[in-house]
Formats: structure tokens, sequence, C-alpha cells
């Protein structure tokens, strides 16, 4: 040692003796006068003078920090919701000198080695996180003031706000507080309220919509303590066939023939009283507790739905080894034993969410927390109302309206919690009949003897698919090798039982180009089920009346209970689009060494045969009988985010409803990466469909078809407006490969030439609108700006429903 070191070491050795023993009288009368929260972490809340205190026991021990909001915005758009959970981070108190410091445990970067300097090497390698740094009042019980680490936002409610375009909020410290109340601490967490406020000198208007003042945001905010899982979980590895959520990192004590990106199934811990592949009673139910703020028959409906779960599970071995319950009064949701299923309001109607907190070494989750939109039944019912608007027995008709929301919502349960065991969706479950709850399903709406049919909906349990998962992650086996054993048979009997399974990745948007993976869709044949939807919207449509309004309700509210009725196809046309250049490709294909392969020419052509009638007048256009009954809003009553716009002022606007509902369509079909994967299907097959021809069918069927008559005249004009705007988008857009813009390029000046010789055919009235669309095409090519509406009526929001 230095000699300076040595002077420095004799000076901290004598000093802190005098000073001990002051600070020891000091946090002794602190711990005394203070509210005392003991369990995982001591707490002491000092009511005088609003300070925190944190004894200073648990050094250099990992545990789990986590945000959440016990308290929401209450907006969907915004996304801060009631009960929400943060990011969970891996972290541990350190000493340095007078200072404790929070630190953030850097768990993407790992080694699996018992050689510490491997370890080392690994860790001095890569960047840690401080969050915090407080001075230590030493004494018998240490203790450190913690209101500068929780008067933070470390949640992200500033960054979100921004994100969502609502006003560059700040914290003001001084306006923000620890809610005493809120301090608590159980045996494995312990819990901090805050009350964050925050300032902006101007807000959004989601912001606005839901707070007193807007430029005054105050938001409780929860920071949870809490400890580690106790050792005996052995983590599972993903497989992209398991069909789980999985957690991910690298890993460098892995040889350099083995994969260094490791991945381990997100899963509760579940163990067998008698271990082995043998059924059993467990030794600790996975068990879920519902929020007793649900009304009924609410209430029963999301308790019969979590139960599903319960038969899955004992198909897998495990006898009781799921169960759902209603919280019970003297427990409290903040306890992270507590599995929680809870009910959120908001402003607007919303997504429900199945999150969990997982330990981030292991992949085992420690709480599940489920967030069920209240509104999400209303939206159903809303849609059921329509639906029988035209039934006779009134009665029978609110009865099968409440049956199908009910019903929608056990579904609905059943998903969310789904999501907390550690499932991921399966967005091509629909093709298997329904073989899961973890896909988005749309309500199975019949016809029997010409009229509606709503009386089986929703499925009941729990699929094929649900069970399989279930013993893919949760399954006890021997040793090793069984297990590897057993999951491969799984996985083969999946694929010989021809249970499709597509996750995210490859579902939701217009690019995505498995053609089997589908939101809100139903049927083996999305083609032949759109068909067969067209004609159930057709008779609800032409049976649509003032019975789908609520009690009370004044007539102007007639027309937001028409919009999911005129919209009911929107997703049987966006899972029916994916046939068009689309994909056929299992998960397990890179296992078994299988290919993918583009759809059959003549399923791509059947599809867009059925697309092409979602383009016409037919289809689109509404009676006048039907479009006088549907008269403005009337009063205090506003149009909302639930109403067709319109381009007619108050009144309500047909031709604007067909062109959003022919624009969903084209948007889909000129979707860029589709038109990229038709022209590469062409050029490797003459036989499939190539963009000349796709072009020419779209056109064919709108802008060079018969001229209507009657209403049906303005709602083709409207139709063959959008058809040249979605053109020149798809056009320009830059995710168009150059071959595609060399073909469409081609069409597009075909297409001039042929309204050009439309102009000096026509009647004056069809030749104005022919010189116009030239007009616009030809100024369009050139600029990407130029467009024939220049203002796209919006489509309403449909989902989540």
């Amino acid at each position: 040692m230095k000699p300076s070191n040595l002077v420095l070491a004799a000076v901290l050795l004598s000093a802190p003796v005098v000073t001990a023993t002051a600070a020891s009288e000091n946090t002794a009368t602190l711990i005394k006068k203070s509210q005392a929260a003991t369990g995982f972490t001591n707490l002491f809340y000092a009511k005088n003078s609003g300070d925190l205190y944190l004894e200073v026991n648990k050094l250099d021990q990992p545990f789990l920090l986590l945000t959440s909001l016990p308290h929401g915005v209450g907006s969907n758009d915004i996304g801060l919701d009631r009960g929400q959970l943060g990011y969970t981070r891996l972290v541990q108190f350190e000493r340095h000198g007078p200072y404790l410091i929070l630190k953030q445990l850097n768990t993407q970067y790992r080694a699996s080695s018992d050689n510490s300097a491997e370890l080392r090497a690994v860790k001095e390698a890569f960047a840690e996180s401080v969050l915090w740094r407080g001075k230590i009042l030493d004494g018998k019980r240490s203790l450190v003031a913690i209101n500068d680490l929780v008067i933070n936002d470390l949640h992200g409610i500033s960054s979100r706000l921004e994100a969502t375009k609502q006003g560059s909020y700040q914290l003001d410290p001084e306006r923000s507080l620890i809610i005493p109340e809120g301090v608590k601490s159980f045996e494995r967490n312990s819990d901090v309220d805050v009350l964050l406020s925050f300032n902006s000198k101007k807000a959004g208007d989601y912001v606005a919509q839901v707070t007193p003042d807007a430029n005054h945001l105050s938001v409780r905010m929860r920071y949870s303590f809490i400890q580690l899982p106790d050792e005996g979980y052995t983590p599972r590895a993903y497989h992209p066939m398991s069909g789980y959520l999985s957690d991910e990192y690298l890993d460098y004590g892995t040889l350099v023939d083995q994969d260094i990106r490791q991945r381990h199934l997100l899963r509760h811990r579940l163990q067998k009283v008698v271990p082995g592949s043998a059924p059993s009673e467990v030794v600790k139910p996975i068990t879920y507790y519902l929020d007793p703020g649900v009304p009924e028959p609410i209430r029963s409906a999301l308790l019969e739905g979590a139960s599903w779960w319960e038969e899955a599970f004992t198909q897998a071995g495990f006898i009781n080894g799921f169960k759902v319950e209603l919280l019970p009064e003297d427990a409290d949701p903040q306890d992270v034993r507590y599995n929680m299923i809870q009910w959120v309001h908001r402003a607007t109607r919303g997504w429900s969410y199945g999150s969990a907190v997982t330990d981030p070494r292991t992949g085992e989750i420690i709480k599940g927390h489920v967030t069920l939109g209240s509104q999400r039944v209303r939206q159903d019912h809303l849609i059921a109302r329509g639906l029988t608007a035209g039934w006779e027995d009134r009665e029978a008709a609110q009865e099968a309206a409440m049956s199908l929301s009910l019903a929608r919502i056990r579904q609905l349960s059943a998903h969310e919690i789904g999501h907390t065991l550690g499932f991921d969706h399966n967005f091509a479950a629909s093709t298997n009949g329904n073989a899961s709850v973890m896909d988005y399903p749309h309500p199975k709406i019949g016809l029997v003897d010409g009229n509606i049919d709503i009386s089986a909906p929703y499925d009941v349990g729990v699929g094929a698919w649900d069970k399989y998962i279930v013993e893919y992650g949760y399954g006890e086996y021997a040793d090793v090798a069984q297990e590897q054993a057993e999951l491969t048979a799984l996985m083969k009997k999946v694929q010989r039982d021809g249970l499709r399974y597509i996750g995210e990745a490859d579902s939701r948007a217009k690019a995505a180009s498995n053609a089997y993976a589908s939101l809100w869709d139903n049927g083996s044949d999305p083609v032949a089920e759109l068909v067969r939807l067209g004609k159930v919207r057709a008779k609800a449509i032409e049976e649509f009346s003032q019975s789908a309004l609520l009690k009370g309700q004044p007539s102007g509210e007639l027309s937001d209970s028409f919009v999911p009725i005129y919209l009911l196809t929107r997703y049987q046309i966006a899972a029916a689009a994916k046939f068009i250049g689309g994909t056929d490709y299992s998960y397990a294909d890179s296992v078994d060494g299988e290919s993918w392969h583009y759809l059959a020419p003549q399923l791509q052509l059947n599809a867009l045969e059925a697309l092409m009638q979602t383009l016409s007048p037919e289809q689109l256009v509404i009676s006048t009988s039907l479009q006088e009954a549907l008269v403005p809003k009337s009063g205090n009553y506003q149009t909302s985010r639930e109403s067709f716009d319109s381009g007619l002022g108050v009144i309500n606007d047909p031709l604007g409803m067909a062109e959003v509902l022919s624009r969903h369509t084209l948007s889909q079909l000129f979707a860029p990466e589709r038109l990229n994967r038709v022209n590469q299907a062409y050029l490797n097959d003459k036989e499939q469909l190539s963009i000349p021809a796709l072009v020419d069918k779209l056109l064919g069927f709108t802008l060079y078809n018969d001229i209507p008559t009657g209403g049906e005249l303005g709602v083709w004009m409207r139709v063959n407006s959008v058809m040249i705007d979605e053109l020149l988008a798809a056009y320009h857009n830059k995710q168009t490969r150059p071959e595609v813009k060399a073909q469409l390029a081609a069409r597009l000046k075909t297409t001039l030439k042929q309204l050009n010789r439309k102009v000096k055919r026509a009647s004056a009235y069809e030749a104005a609108h022919f010189a116009w669309l030239a007009k616009g095409l030809e100024a369009g090519m050139e600029d990407p700006k130029v467009k024939l509406i220049p203002e796209p009526i919006k489509m309403p929001p449909g989902s989540p429903i």
C-alpha cells in the first residue's frame, strides 16, 4: 500500500467513531418515529418530513426492479393504462464509501461457465447502468433516503407522451411526492407508490380528453423491489414451433460450433408432487385472481373463460395445476405472489394485455398480470345489435346480443391469461377450426333459412393447439434425454395433425406473406369465408334498422351502429388478400429441411375474383331508404372516432363509405411487398399471376367495366378515383422494387390512353369524370404529391373487437 493510501485509511478508520454513534442515534430515532413497512426490503416513511428511508441491509444481492402504473391515464391511444407493467430490471445495491448506488446489471451478455476469469471477461466487456446514488446514514441499522430515486420518471411517462404527440411534458419534483399508504412490504416484494406530476405548455388532444387540466398531468406510479425466485427452476430452450414467448441473450460460454444466441421459454414454475411424466398432483398450482371490481355478469364470464386452461394442464399431467379465483378481501394485489386479472377503464375502447414479471436470467414467470379493457365488451354488443336489428323477436335479439358479448369476454379472458402463461399469438389457428384461443377471433355469423344466426359466435374452451403448447412448455420428464425425445415427438404429432402456427412476425402487416395467418378472420379457406361473409353482410345491411340502438339513444346514433356492419368484411378482405403473392410454410421447416412455396396460381385467381366483388357498386351502395334513416347527429351528440367521416358536412356520406371500404381492399392488394412477391413468383413460374394481369383484372372490373346507373354510378366513380390513387401510391412507394415499377408504369400509361379514348366516347357527365381521372393520372405519374383524393376519408378503428 502506498503511503498516501495509508494516511487515507487511517482517516477513514478513525473519523467514523464519533459520527457512527451520532448516526446510530439518528437512525434509531428515524426508525422509531417513522411509518414502517418491513418485509423483503425494510422501508421507513418519515411523516413529518415526507422522506422515505430504505434500510441498507441487502448489499450486492441481485433483485428485480419493476415500475408499473397502479393508476392509469385513461387513454388507449396514449397507452399508459392502469396496471401497466414497465421494464423489469435486474439490479443490486452496492456500497462505495459513504454512498449507496443502485446498479442495473447487464443481462444481455453472459457466459455459462464455471471459469471465474471467463465470467469476469464478459462482465468487464459490457457496460452496466447506475440508476441512482444516495448517501448512507450509518448506524446500528443504516438507512438511506430514497426520495430522489423514486421521484423519478423511470417508467418513461414523459417519453410516452412525447412519442404519442401529446406534448413535451417535464417532471415537476416540487409537485411530486411519495404516497404514504402506497409504501408496503411483503414477503417477496416491497413497493413504493409515488404521485408524479408533469407540466407541458401545450398538451395533446388525448391528454385533454382524460385530464381536468391537460397542462398539468399527475400519474400514480409504483416502484416494486422484487426478490428473485428460489433456486431449482430449470429453463427450457425455445423452439420456433413451441408457440411460446421467449427471452434471449448472448452466451460467450458456448463453443464455437454452438449458437451464441440462447433463448428460453417464458413460463411459470410448476412442479409435480411425484416427479416425472405420469399424472400427479402439483406442489403449488398456478393460481390467478380476478379483480373484484368487475361487475356481473362479466365477472362470471371472465372466471369461466380463465378456467378453460384447467383442462389443458390436467391433460398435460398436472392435476389441479391451474386455478382461477376471485381475489380474497384480505389479499393485496400488490403482493407479487398473486397473479392478477385486472379490469381497466379508458375513455375509449382499447386493447387488453397479458403481461408478466419474469426473471431475466431464466425466463421464469414470477407474476402474471392481465389487463382487460372494460369497453371491449361494449363493441361486441354494438356489433351484435347491428346484426340482429332485423329480428322481429326483439327479446330474442337482446338476449343474443348479450350472449355474444359474454362469449367474447370468456375467450378474451383465456387469451390474455395465455400470454401471461408464456404463450405467443397463433394467427393461423382459425384455419384449423379455431384450434387456439391465442388467435384473434371474429364472431361466427351464419345464415339459417335466409336469416342471420349468432347462436354460436365463439368456441368454448381451449383448442388442440393450446393443449399442445401447455404440454410442450410445462410437461415434466424424467431426464434431459426423455425431454428432448418427447418434445420432438410432440412437434411431429402437431405437424401430422395439420395444426398451423404463425405468430406476430408474419401476420399483422399488409406486407405479411403467409396466406393462412391473419387477425380477426375465420375459416380454413379465407376466400370462401369472404364470399360467405359477404352474403351475411348484405343481409345485415338490408335489415338494418333503428332496432340497433340502445334504449334511449337518439336516432342520430344509428350511423355509428352501422359502421361495423358496413365494414363487416374488413378483416376477411385482409385475409383473402394474403393469397395474392401469398406463401405457405411452417416454423418446423428449418428443422425438417422442408421449403416454403408460393400459393398455386388458381388459388390466387380465386382470391382475386372474390376481392374484386368487394369493389362492385352492388356491394358498396346503400339504399336511399337506409341513407335517409341515417339521420345526422342531434343536439349535443357529436361524431367521434367511431363515426364515418363525411364530405357532406353533418349528413352521412354514402360515397365516403364506399371510398373507405374500396380503399381498404385496394391498399391490401397494392401493398408494395405483395406486388414484389407477385412479380418474383411470375419470374420463376410463368403460370403464376403477373403484375400486368393483376392490374388489368382490377381495372377491367372497375374503370373499364360497364357504366352503372342510379345510385351505383357515384360509387363506381369514387372507386375509380381510389383505384388510380392506390396505383400511383404503389408506383411511387420506396418499397416497390424497380422491376415492379416498370410494370406499373406500363399499365399506367396504357390506362391514360384508355381514359383519353373514353373522354371522346362518353356522355358529357361521364366524359368529365374520365378527363379528370386522365389529368390526375398524368400529373400523378410525375409528381407523387398529386392525388385525385387529396385527403382520403379515414376508416374508423376496427381493432380491437
